[in-house]
């Protein structure tokens, strides 16, 4: 339970200077949730983050007018929208990740090659213990 924190923070830092700005750590979760689950609808982004309703829908808007997500109007609803990534919106996720997984495997140069397959291997069992069923069974691949 101590390391847990520790690590987010790091994580959380070197989100924060992938998105140069452009994104609140917040905005980044909702559009990678959005990516994660396109057509996922306002009340699952809401439950996702644990806001209201009015507060995930503004934080959709804003990624909405960022040319980050678009809106698609449900089939069948037309009063609820589905919301998808962009193309700009998945470049955006990639260039945030891609800054955050450098910054990390720097961080982790200091462990030996056992320690890196030792936390490998626990990573692979908490992945297959906490991942969402939503979604997909593919590996951690080592850093």
């Amino acid at each position: 339970m101590d390391v847990v924190p520790a690590v987010m923070d790091a994580i959380r830092t070197s989100m924060r200077h992938g998105v140069e700005g452009s994104l609140s750590v917040p905005q980044f979760r909702c559009l990678n949730f959005i990516s994660r689950r396109p057509g996922c609808a306002m009340g699952d982004i809401a439950v996702f983050l644990g806001v209201t309703m009015p507060t995930a829908s503004a934080m959709a808007d804003r990624l909405v007018q960022a040319g980050l997500v678009q809106p698609q109007t449900a089939t069948g609803d037309r009063r609820c929208s589905r919301l998808e990534t962009t193309t700009a919106g998945v470049a955006q996720l990639a260039a945030i990740q891609n800054r955050a997984q450098g910054e990390l495997k720097a961080v982790l140069a200091v462990c030996t090659p056992q320690e890196q397959q030792t936390l490998q291997a626990g990573l692979a069992v908490l992945w297959r213990i906490f991942r969402p069923l939503s979604e997909s069974t593919e590996p951690i691949h080592a850093p």
